[in-house]
């Protein structure tokens, strides 16, 4: 009876042993992932979570700007709320802690999603490729958290456009995603791609695509449902519209970058592939293909998501080629597994849980060696940040912000890193007031400013000192403290 039915690669079908070396590299991940908080974010998630755990809430005035002209909806609460803890048990370890054991996690969830297209030896190197090329997006910031959530609901997505399934469970996906960040919707745009595609190429009857739109209306309402509300819903036009006038990460991304160019390298090899195999890619990859671009190059903070849409794509691609090299047989573009080709085993998807908590596991002692050094922010100014005396008004560098709340909670900060919370024309005083530009000793003055927390020879440092007789009562690490006197 040989050749009566396709063999299984073997790579797909392999024993523990050919999964060892992937665990042993897994758990080992965090020498790599682990490194001392680098980023000057998380501080005020720390802060936020601090102040929603002591039963605060945020409105209308806000609790801690005074110049904030809308209400803050903490769409990361979770995350906030979880770190806080961790930092209340175990201080800043638990920031490096978190960060190297979610990058390993996201790697787990971007081989899984791989492997549901290709063998293992085209779904590594592909998860490889995907995850340098989010790099840059990989902070110690809850985005982190929701992007593992949103690889899950692309993996999701990606099978219901081979299966044609419903996938109830993305509702409470959904949910918990909006607990976590606002890529929620991002996850949401892809399940809409994926439906839309299966009905512009009529792969579904009508009663599949309702159910399949069914499942998308629901997680957005799941959305509306989380403890802030509908409210939700709209929060992410409300940070947009500031962000992409004010924040660097926000503008449009730059083909030199070498994570950009990295993504855009995939979704090219992707094109060729089509072209080599001489296929027509279905509507419910054409779609995701054509928004991974979109998302590459509108701007820095979705690279990372076009890199996960072009993970699948590749994977499926590659495998494809591999196959037809290795004369096996295969099946069109998106109409499921290539013959032949196993999906991840229970005891592949055991191994990779095995791996993620060594992976937790190593990293506890990396995390307490590397907890000491703390980088973008003063550190070495803390004592004498919290030694204002209370209510001071205080102007400080943008990036920095977020520390100082944490940090010298006592104080109150004339702007911080919620720029979602102030008006346009605020932000722009704000940022002219920082050059030391036309009308800087007026937004000092109408702020009640008598503080000021400046890089070394920052030009409204210079002016602070020069014009109006500030003192520089301290430096460290590359900052200033000033006061009034």
């Amino acid at each position: 009876m040989s050749g009566s039915s396709p063999s299984v690669p073997r790579s797909a079908r392999g024993g523990w042993s050919r999964l060892v070396p992937l665990v042993l590299v897994l758990a080992l991940l965090p020498v790599l992932t682990v490194r001392s908080v680098a980023d000057p974010s998380p501080w005020l998630h720390l802060r936020v979570g601090d102040f929603l755990l002591d039963g605060g809430r945020f409105g209308q005035p806000d609790p801690w700007a005074p110049f904030a002209a809308h209400a803050y909806v903490p769409t990361q609460w979770l995350p906030s709320v979880v770190l806080a803890q961790g930092y209340d048990q175990f201080g800043v370890a638990a920031v490096v802690w978190s960060r190297g054991v979610a990058i390993v996690a996201l790697a787990v969830g971007v081989l899984w999603l791989t492997r549901q297209v290709s063998r293992p030896v085209v779904a590594v190197p592909v998860t490889v490729a995907a995850v340098a090329a989010a790099w840059g997006g990989l902070a110690e910031r809850p985005q982190l958290a929701g992007f593992v959530l949103l690889v899950v609901a692309i993996g999701a997505w990606w099978r219901t456009g081979t299966d044609h399934r419903a996938r109830w469970w993305l509702v409470p996906l959904t949910w918990l995603t909006a607990c976590t960040h606002g890529v929620w919707v991002l996850g949401l745009v892809v399940g809409g791609l994926v439906v839309l595609g299966l009905g512009v190429g009529r792969e579904v009857t009508w009663p599949q695509w309702r159910r399949l739109a069914l499942v998308l209306v629901a997680s957005f309402l799941a959305a509306g449902l989380t403890p802030l509300g509908p409210r939700l819903l709209l929060t992410p036009f409300q940070v947009g519209s500031n962000g992409r006038e004010f924040v660097s990460e926000w503008f449009p991304s730059s083909v030199r970058s070498p994570d950009v160019a990295l993504a855009l390298v995939m979704l090219g090899l992707v094109y060729a592939a089509w072209l080599a195999l001489r296929e027509r890619p279905p509507a419910w990859q054409l779609l995701p293909f054509l928004v991974a671009i979109a998302f590459i190059l509108t701007m820095q903070r979705t690279v990372a998501v076009g890199a996960f849409l072009a993970a699948p794509l590749l994977a499926e691609q590659a495998e494809k080629l591999v196959a037809r090299r290795r004369h096996e047989v295969t099946v069109p573009s998106g109409s499921g597994r290539p013959r032949g080709l196993v999906g991840p085993s229970r005891r592949e998807v055991a191994s990779w849980v095995v791996g993620l908590v060594l992976a937790a596991l190593v990293a506890l002692p990396l995390s307490s060696a590397r907890a000491g050094t703390v980088h973008a922010v003063p550190v070495g100014l803390s004592e004498q940040l919290r030694a204002l005396p209370p209510q001071t008004r205080i102007l400080a560098e943008g990036d920095v912000t977020g520390w100082v709340l944490f940090e010298a909670p006592q104080t109150v900060p004339v702007f911080d890193l919620r720029i979602e919370s102030y008006s346009g024309s605020y932000i722009t005083r704000y940022i002219d007031a920082m050059q030391a530009r036309p009308g800087w000793g007026d937004f000092v003055a109408q702020g009640g400013t008598r503080a000021a927390l400046l890089p070394a020879q920052s030009p409204l440092g210079l002016a602070l000192v020069e014009q109006l007789g500030w003192s520089v009562v301290a430096m460290a690490d590359g900052y200033q403290l000033l006061e009034a006197s």
